[in-house]
Protein backbone atom coordinates (compact mmCIF):
# COMPACT_ATOMS: atom_id res chain seq x y z
CA UNK A 1 0.00 0.00 0.00
CA UNK A 2 1.18 3.28 -0.61
CA UNK A 3 0.59 5.71 2.02
CA UNK A 4 1.28 8.86 -0.27
CA UNK A 5 -2.32 7.95 -0.96
CA UNK A 6 -3.82 8.58 2.31
CA UNK A 7 -4.04 11.85 4.08
CA UNK A 8 -1.76 11.35 7.23
CA UNK A 9 -3.99 14.17 8.96
CA UNK A 10 -6.13 11.77 10.05
CA UNK A 11 -4.68 9.56 12.75
CA UNK A 12 -6.94 7.07 12.40
CA UNK A 13 -5.96 6.36 8.69
CA UNK A 14 -2.46 6.08 10.07
CA UNK A 15 -2.97 3.57 12.92
CA UNK A 16 -4.87 1.01 10.35
CA UNK A 17 -2.08 1.27 8.02
CA UNK A 18 0.51 0.81 11.02
CA UNK A 19 -1.95 -2.71 11.95
CA UNK A 20 -1.73 -3.75 8.69
CA UNK A 21 1.92 -3.95 8.74
CA UNK A 22 2.91 -5.01 11.80
CA UNK A 23 0.73 -3.29 14.72
CA UNK A 24 0.92 -0.37 17.00
CA UNK A 25 4.97 -0.74 17.53
CA UNK A 26 5.69 0.49 13.77
CA UNK A 27 2.89 3.63 14.22
CA UNK A 28 4.90 4.08 17.61
CA UNK A 29 8.67 3.57 15.99
CA UNK A 30 7.92 6.01 13.29
CA UNK A 31 6.10 8.70 14.84
CA UNK A 32 8.89 11.01 14.13
CA UNK A 33 9.07 9.93 10.43
CA UNK A 34 5.31 10.66 10.29
CA UNK A 35 5.79 13.81 11.97
CA UNK A 36 7.39 15.15 8.92
CA UNK A 37 4.15 15.32 7.24
CA UNK A 38 2.70 18.07 9.57
CA UNK A 39 3.56 21.28 10.56
CA UNK A 40 6.71 21.79 12.63
CA UNK A 41 7.93 23.98 14.63
CA UNK A 42 10.86 27.03 13.85
CA UNK A 43 13.60 25.42 15.12
CA UNK A 44 15.32 29.39 15.28
CA UNK A 45 18.26 30.51 17.37
CA UNK A 46 17.33 31.71 20.71
CA UNK A 47 17.13 35.81 21.03
CA UNK A 48 17.79 36.19 24.96
CA UNK A 49 21.15 36.76 25.74
CA UNK A 50 23.84 33.56 26.09
CA UNK A 51 24.70 33.99 29.72
CA UNK A 52 25.47 30.23 30.39
CA UNK A 53 27.25 27.46 28.60
CA UNK A 54 24.01 25.86 28.42
CA UNK A 55 22.51 28.85 26.84
CA UNK A 56 25.34 28.89 24.12
CA UNK A 57 24.77 25.53 23.50
CA UNK A 58 20.81 25.70 22.80
CA UNK A 59 21.29 28.76 21.14
CA UNK A 60 24.58 26.95 18.91
CA UNK A 61 21.85 24.24 18.74
CA UNK A 62 24.38 21.56 18.57
CA UNK A 63 21.99 19.20 19.02
CA UNK A 64 20.89 19.91 14.96
CA UNK A 65 23.59 17.16 14.25
CA UNK A 66 24.80 15.72 17.68
CA UNK A 67 23.53 14.53 20.70
CA UNK A 68 24.05 16.65 23.96
CA UNK A 69 23.11 15.42 26.86
CA UNK A 70 22.26 17.98 29.15
CA UNK A 71 20.21 20.52 27.15
CA UNK A 72 16.54 19.27 26.21
CA UNK A 73 15.52 17.30 23.77
CA UNK A 74 19.20 15.85 23.64
CA UNK A 75 18.72 15.35 19.89
CA UNK A 76 16.85 18.08 17.84
CA UNK A 77 13.21 16.57 16.71
CA UNK A 78 13.66 14.69 12.90
CA UNK A 79 12.80 17.56 10.78
CA UNK A 80 15.71 19.38 12.07
CA UNK A 81 18.31 16.77 12.81
CA UNK A 82 20.45 16.40 10.04
CA UNK A 83 21.92 13.32 11.27
CA UNK A 84 19.21 11.18 12.78
CA UNK A 85 17.16 12.23 9.39
CA UNK A 86 19.75 9.90 7.52
CA UNK A 87 19.89 7.15 9.62
CA UNK A 88 16.74 6.95 9.97
CA UNK A 89 16.84 6.63 6.10
CA UNK A 90 19.39 3.60 5.80
CA UNK A 91 17.57 2.02 8.80
CA UNK A 92 14.88 1.55 6.26
CA UNK A 93 12.23 3.62 9.18
CA UNK A 94 11.20 5.77 5.82
CA UNK A 95 10.45 2.08 3.92
CA UNK A 96 6.78 2.32 4.68
CA UNK A 97 5.85 5.56 4.68
CA UNK A 98 7.55 7.21 1.23
CA UNK A 99 7.39 6.20 -2.15
CA UNK A 100 10.07 3.35 -3.08
CA UNK A 101 11.95 5.39 -5.86
CA UNK A 102 11.99 8.27 -3.40
CA UNK A 103 13.56 6.13 -0.60
CA UNK A 104 16.38 4.71 -2.50
CA UNK A 105 17.24 7.69 -4.22
CA UNK A 106 18.20 9.29 -1.13
CA UNK A 107 19.95 6.09 0.20
CA UNK A 108 22.27 6.15 -2.87
CA UNK A 109 23.05 10.06 -1.92
CA UNK A 110 23.69 9.35 2.19
CA UNK A 111 27.47 10.16 2.21
CA UNK A 112 27.43 12.80 4.45
CA UNK A 113 26.33 13.35 7.82
CA UNK A 114 25.93 9.76 8.15
CA UNK A 115 27.49 10.25 11.97
CA UNK A 116 28.94 13.05 14.22
CA UNK A 117 31.37 12.53 16.32
CA UNK A 118 30.85 11.38 20.15
CA UNK A 119 31.32 14.27 22.42
CA UNK A 120 31.82 11.85 25.05
CA UNK A 121 34.87 12.27 27.45
CA UNK A 122 35.79 15.35 25.12
CA UNK A 123 37.51 17.15 28.09
CA UNK A 124 39.92 14.23 28.19
CA UNK A 125 40.17 14.36 24.41
CA UNK A 126 41.18 18.30 23.24
CA UNK A 127 42.43 21.06 25.14
CA UNK A 128 40.04 24.38 25.76
CA UNK A 129 42.74 26.77 23.53
CA UNK A 130 42.68 24.08 20.90
CA UNK A 131 38.36 24.09 21.05
CA UNK A 132 37.46 27.87 21.37
CA UNK A 133 40.03 28.08 18.31
CA UNK A 134 38.55 25.55 16.06
CA UNK A 135 34.48 26.16 17.05
CA UNK A 136 35.88 29.74 15.90
CA UNK A 137 36.94 29.06 13.17
CA UNK A 138 36.66 24.97 12.02
CA UNK A 139 38.53 23.28 9.90
CA UNK A 140 38.78 19.63 8.65
CA UNK A 141 39.46 17.04 11.36
CA UNK A 142 38.96 14.22 10.30
CA UNK A 143 39.47 14.25 6.20
CA UNK A 144 37.18 11.64 5.11
CA UNK A 145 34.06 11.93 7.67
CA UNK A 146 32.72 14.27 5.24
CA UNK A 147 31.75 17.59 6.90
CA UNK A 148 32.78 19.90 9.80
CA UNK A 149 31.70 21.89 12.10
CA UNK A 150 29.52 24.62 10.80
CA UNK A 151 31.15 28.41 10.52
CA UNK A 152 28.96 29.67 12.99
CA UNK A 153 28.28 33.55 13.86
CA UNK A 154 30.25 32.65 17.63
CA UNK A 155 32.54 34.84 18.90
CA UNK A 156 35.20 34.07 22.15
CA UNK A 157 32.69 34.40 24.80
CA UNK A 158 30.32 32.03 23.43
CA UNK A 159 33.38 29.40 22.82
CA UNK A 160 34.39 29.92 26.03
CA UNK A 161 30.63 29.02 27.12
CA UNK A 162 30.17 25.90 25.11
CA UNK A 163 34.22 24.81 26.75
CA UNK A 164 32.54 25.10 29.85
CA UNK A 165 29.39 23.17 29.09
CA UNK A 166 31.51 20.17 28.14
CA UNK A 167 33.94 20.69 31.30
CA UNK A 168 37.08 21.60 28.64
CA UNK A 169 39.39 22.33 30.46
CA UNK A 170 43.08 21.13 29.50
CA UNK A 171 45.86 22.78 28.57
CA UNK A 172 49.57 21.77 28.86
CA UNK A 173 50.41 20.71 31.90
CA UNK A 174 53.38 18.33 32.07
CA UNK A 175 57.00 18.75 31.21
CA UNK A 176 57.87 18.50 27.97
CA UNK A 177 58.09 14.72 25.81
CA UNK A 178 61.66 12.75 26.36
CA UNK A 179 60.62 9.87 23.85
CA UNK A 180 62.63 9.29 20.75
CA UNK A 181 60.82 10.60 17.70
CA UNK A 182 62.48 7.88 15.57
CA UNK A 183 61.73 5.10 17.68
CA UNK A 184 58.07 6.73 17.62
CA UNK A 185 58.05 6.66 13.78
CA UNK A 186 59.05 3.18 13.99
CA UNK A 187 56.17 2.25 15.84
CA UNK A 188 53.53 4.28 13.71
CA UNK A 189 55.32 2.46 10.70
CA UNK A 190 55.19 -1.31 12.35
CA UNK A 191 51.56 -0.56 13.63
CA UNK A 192 50.28 0.65 10.13
CA UNK A 193 48.46 3.65 11.69
CA UNK A 194 48.54 5.41 8.14
CA UNK A 195 46.00 2.74 7.76
CA UNK A 196 43.60 4.92 9.02
CA UNK A 197 44.94 8.05 10.23
CA UNK A 198 46.52 10.61 7.81
CA UNK A 199 49.18 13.08 9.12
CA UNK A 200 49.55 16.30 6.75
CA UNK A 201 48.84 14.39 3.66
CA UNK A 202 45.27 14.15 3.78
CA UNK A 203 43.88 14.94 -0.14
CA UNK A 204 41.58 17.85 1.02
CA UNK A 205 42.26 20.00 -2.48
CA UNK A 206 40.74 16.78 -4.55
CA UNK A 207 37.86 15.65 -2.28
CA UNK A 208 34.50 17.14 -3.27
CA UNK A 209 30.96 16.74 -2.18
CA UNK A 210 29.84 13.47 -2.58
CA UNK A 211 33.41 11.81 -3.45
CA UNK A 212 33.06 8.02 -3.13
CA UNK A 213 36.41 8.51 -0.87
CA UNK A 214 34.02 9.23 2.03
CA UNK A 215 32.62 6.04 1.37
CA UNK A 216 35.53 4.19 3.22
CA UNK A 217 35.74 1.97 5.83
CA UNK A 218 34.35 3.13 9.09
CA UNK A 219 37.62 3.20 11.10
CA UNK A 220 38.95 5.60 8.35
CA UNK A 221 36.35 7.99 7.95
CA UNK A 222 36.16 8.54 11.64
CA UNK A 223 39.95 8.93 12.16
CA UNK A 224 41.46 11.99 12.34
CA UNK A 225 44.02 14.07 10.83
CA UNK A 226 47.55 13.63 12.97
CA UNK A 227 48.98 16.92 12.01
CA UNK A 228 46.90 18.50 14.55
CA UNK A 229 47.79 16.35 17.16
CA UNK A 230 49.66 18.58 19.20
CA UNK A 231 47.21 22.00 19.21
CA UNK A 232 44.63 19.96 19.66
CA UNK A 233 45.65 17.22 22.86
CA UNK A 234 47.80 18.52 25.45
CA UNK A 235 50.89 15.67 26.68
CA UNK A 236 49.00 14.08 29.31
CA UNK A 237 45.82 13.44 26.74
CA UNK A 238 48.00 11.88 24.53
CA UNK A 239 49.65 9.58 26.33
CA UNK A 240 46.61 8.53 28.39
CA UNK A 241 45.38 7.67 24.58
CA UNK A 242 47.71 5.82 23.16
CA UNK A 243 47.68 3.82 26.67
CA UNK A 244 44.00 2.46 26.81
CA UNK A 245 41.36 4.37 24.06
CA UNK A 246 38.74 2.64 25.28
CA UNK A 247 39.25 3.61 28.80
CA UNK A 248 39.11 7.18 27.59
CA UNK A 249 36.01 6.52 24.82
CA UNK A 250 33.91 3.44 25.66
CA UNK A 251 33.43 2.01 21.74
CA UNK A 252 36.22 4.02 19.70
CA UNK A 253 37.33 2.20 16.64
CA UNK A 254 40.69 3.14 18.24
CA UNK A 255 42.68 -0.36 18.33
CA UNK A 256 44.59 -0.59 22.30
CA UNK A 257 47.59 -1.73 21.72
CA UNK A 258 50.27 -3.22 24.65
CA UNK A 259 52.83 -0.30 24.40
CA UNK A 260 55.26 0.06 27.05
CA UNK A 261 55.77 3.24 29.24
CA UNK A 262 58.54 4.03 26.52
CA UNK A 263 56.65 2.97 23.69
CA UNK A 264 53.92 5.73 24.86
CA UNK A 265 56.70 8.11 25.08
CA UNK A 266 58.31 7.66 21.84
CA UNK A 267 55.25 7.91 19.83
CA UNK A 268 53.85 10.85 21.75
CA UNK A 269 57.07 12.35 20.67
CA UNK A 270 56.72 11.61 17.06
CA UNK A 271 53.23 12.61 16.81
CA UNK A 272 53.71 15.89 18.24
CA UNK A 273 56.73 16.64 16.42
CA UNK A 274 56.16 19.58 13.60
CA UNK A 275 54.51 18.41 10.15
CA UNK A 276 55.39 20.48 6.87
CA UNK A 277 52.38 23.14 6.46
CA UNK A 278 52.79 22.68 2.81
CA UNK A 279 50.06 20.33 3.15
CA UNK A 280 47.79 22.63 4.45
CA UNK A 281 48.01 25.68 1.86
CA UNK A 282 44.71 26.79 0.60
CA UNK A 283 44.25 27.03 -3.34
CA UNK A 284 44.01 29.47 -5.84
CA UNK A 285 41.12 31.15 -5.71
CA UNK A 286 38.60 29.57 -8.17
CA UNK A 287 37.33 31.53 -11.33
CA UNK A 288 34.20 30.14 -13.02
CA UNK A 289 33.49 30.11 -16.46
CA UNK A 290 30.76 30.27 -18.23
CA UNK A 291 29.50 27.42 -20.23
CA UNK A 292 29.17 27.22 -23.86
CA UNK A 293 25.32 26.36 -23.85
CA UNK A 294 21.93 27.25 -22.24
CA UNK A 295 21.30 26.25 -18.59
CA UNK A 296 17.50 26.07 -17.20
CA UNK A 297 16.32 26.24 -13.75
CA UNK A 298 15.17 21.91 -14.22
CA UNK A 299 18.80 21.17 -14.48
CA UNK A 300 20.29 23.80 -11.64
CA UNK A 301 17.21 21.87 -9.12
CA UNK A 302 18.16 18.25 -10.32
CA UNK A 303 21.93 18.53 -9.24
CA UNK A 304 22.15 21.50 -6.55
CA UNK A 305 19.02 23.28 -5.23
CA UNK A 306 16.73 20.38 -4.92
CA UNK A 307 19.28 18.13 -3.85
CA UNK A 308 21.52 19.67 -1.44
CA UNK A 309 20.80 23.61 -0.81
CA UNK A 310 17.28 23.04 -0.05
CA UNK A 311 18.11 21.48 3.69
CA UNK A 312 19.29 24.68 4.90
CA UNK A 313 17.22 26.85 2.61
CA UNK A 314 13.63 25.06 2.64
CA UNK A 315 10.64 26.24 0.56
CA UNK A 316 8.99 29.29 2.28
CA UNK A 317 5.87 28.38 1.33
CA UNK A 318 6.02 24.90 4.14
CA UNK A 319 5.20 26.00 7.32
CA UNK A 320 7.32 25.52 10.45
CA UNK A 321 11.28 24.98 10.30
CA UNK A 322 12.01 25.84 6.74
CA UNK A 323 16.16 25.75 7.65
CA UNK A 324 18.62 27.84 9.17
CA UNK A 325 19.47 29.47 6.05
CA UNK A 326 15.70 30.37 5.60
CA UNK A 327 14.17 30.95 8.98
CA UNK A 328 17.21 30.89 11.13
CA UNK A 329 19.45 28.33 13.26
CA UNK A 330 22.83 27.49 14.10
CA UNK A 331 23.00 30.51 15.58
CA UNK A 332 22.15 32.92 12.47
CA UNK A 333 19.30 34.83 12.54
CA UNK A 334 16.69 33.43 9.59
CA UNK A 335 17.80 35.71 6.08
CA UNK A 336 14.45 33.94 4.21
CA UNK A 337 16.75 32.65 1.72
CA UNK A 338 14.50 30.19 0.04
CA UNK A 339 16.46 27.55 -2.39
CA UNK A 340 13.75 25.20 -3.01
CA UNK A 341 12.40 26.64 -5.48
CA UNK A 342 13.19 29.31 -8.56
CA UNK A 343 11.01 32.02 -7.05
CA UNK A 344 13.29 31.69 -3.94
CA UNK A 345 16.20 31.89 -5.94
CA UNK A 346 15.53 35.25 -8.04
CA UNK A 347 13.82 36.95 -4.65
CA UNK A 348 17.39 35.87 -2.99
CA UNK A 349 18.23 36.96 0.85
CA UNK A 350 16.63 39.63 3.03
CA UNK A 351 18.78 41.99 4.13
CA UNK A 352 18.56 45.29 5.54
CA UNK A 353 14.70 45.17 5.96
CA UNK A 354 14.44 44.11 1.77
CA UNK A 355 15.45 41.22 -0.66
CA UNK A 356 18.21 41.54 -2.94
CA UNK A 357 17.58 39.22 -6.13
CA UNK A 358 19.93 37.81 -8.35
CA UNK A 359 22.84 38.54 -8.39
CA UNK A 360 23.25 40.34 -5.59
CA UNK A 361 26.87 40.39 -6.69
CA UNK A 362 29.81 41.31 -4.33
CA UNK A 363 32.54 44.28 -5.03
CA UNK A 364 34.11 42.14 -7.34
CA UNK A 365 31.25 41.16 -9.31
CA UNK A 366 30.58 37.67 -8.57
CA UNK A 367 26.93 37.13 -8.21
CA UNK A 368 26.87 35.93 -3.98
CA UNK A 369 25.76 32.65 -3.91
CA UNK A 370 28.75 31.85 -6.66
CA UNK A 371 30.85 33.38 -4.20
CA UNK A 372 29.93 31.48 -1.13
CA UNK A 373 30.38 27.92 -3.08
CA UNK A 374 34.01 29.21 -4.10
CA UNK A 375 34.80 30.45 -0.36
CA UNK A 376 33.67 26.77 0.94
CA UNK A 377 37.04 25.36 -0.98
CA UNK A 378 39.39 27.16 0.99
CA UNK A 379 37.50 27.44 4.10
CA UNK A 380 37.48 23.43 4.04
CA UNK A 381 41.64 23.53 5.80
CA UNK A 382 40.13 26.78 7.85
CA UNK A 383 41.11 29.58 5.45
CA UNK A 384 38.16 31.80 5.77
CA UNK A 385 36.69 34.58 3.69
CA UNK A 386 35.91 38.05 5.81
CA UNK A 387 32.33 38.80 4.97
CA UNK A 388 31.35 35.75 2.51
CA UNK A 389 30.24 31.95 4.33
CA UNK A 390 31.45 29.44 2.65
CA UNK A 391 28.78 26.89 1.25
CA UNK A 392 27.41 23.82 1.53
CA UNK A 393 27.97 24.63 5.29
CA UNK A 394 29.54 22.55 7.14
CA UNK A 395 30.14 19.97 4.22
CA UNK A 396 32.62 19.68 1.35
CA UNK A 397 33.13 21.85 -1.44
CA UNK A 398 31.03 21.41 -4.40
CA UNK A 399 32.71 20.50 -7.70
CA UNK A 400 33.90 23.20 -9.95
CA UNK A 401 31.84 21.81 -12.57
CA UNK A 402 28.43 22.62 -10.77
CA UNK A 403 29.82 25.73 -9.71
CA UNK A 404 30.07 26.35 -13.51
CA UNK A 405 26.67 25.33 -13.73
CA UNK A 406 24.88 27.54 -11.24
CA UNK A 407 27.34 30.66 -12.59
CA UNK A 408 25.96 30.58 -16.27
CA UNK A 409 22.64 30.12 -15.65
CA UNK A 410 22.74 33.39 -12.96
CA UNK A 411 24.34 34.65 -15.68
CA UNK A 412 21.79 33.98 -18.52
CA UNK A 413 19.21 35.32 -16.35
CA UNK A 414 18.05 32.51 -14.71
CA UNK A 415 16.03 31.00 -16.95
CA UNK A 416 13.27 28.51 -16.16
Amino acid sequence: MNVNALSLAYLSGAAILAAAVGGGYVLVRDADVLALRFPTPVQAPTTAPRASPRDAVAHFQCNRCHEVPGIEPASAPLAANCVTCHQAISAGRFDLWYQDAEVQRWKAHLTHLVRTPDLGALNQRVKRSWLTGWLQAPHVVRPLYGATMPRMKMGPRDAELIADFFGVTEEESEAPESGDAAAGQALYEKNACASCHFRGDAPLASLRYGAPEFRAVSARRRAPDLRHVRSRMSLAQLRRWLRDPQGVLPGTEMPTFAFTPKEVDDLAAFLRAPVPEAASAPRARYTPRLLEREVRYAEVARKLTSHLCFHCHSDSRRAGDQGPGNSGGLGYDGVSLDLATREGIVRGLRRDGKFRGLPDRLEDGTPRLVASLIARHAEWDGHAQPGVLGMPLGLPPLPDEDIDLLFTWIEQGAPE
